[in-house]
């Protein structure tokens, strides 16, 4: 699943939900969920797997309290990510 959106909707969405390169509050529409997420993947390299702690501990590091698991999902089901099927490792997409 991919959204298309303006520079102005990604500045609008960064400045509502995001102070000091962290993320306030989670939106409840996908499409900003989405918008936020293409942000956050600026954060890993390529050519790099990484095991679930790991993306665990960046969104962690980002997003509020107990949202890491569904924001997990989402880089999954959005594309951004795709991941082994016993979900021990993850890599960026070839898409983005």
């Amino acid at each position: 699943m991919k959204y298309e959106y303006t520079q102005k909707e990604k500045e609008n969405v960064l400045a509502n939900f995001m102070r000091n390169d962290k993320i306030v509050k989670v939106p409840a529409k996908e499409k900003k969920k989405y918008i936020l997420l293409a942000e956050f993947i600026k954060r890993f390299e390529r050519s790099q797997k990484y095991t679930e702690t790991q993306i665990n501990e960046a969104l962690m590091s980002v997003y509020p309290a107990g949202e890491h698991v569904e924001q997990r999902r989402y880089l999954v089901t959005f594309g951004f990510f795709e991941r082994t099927s016993d979900g021990s490792q993850y890599w960026l997409s070839e898409q983005n």
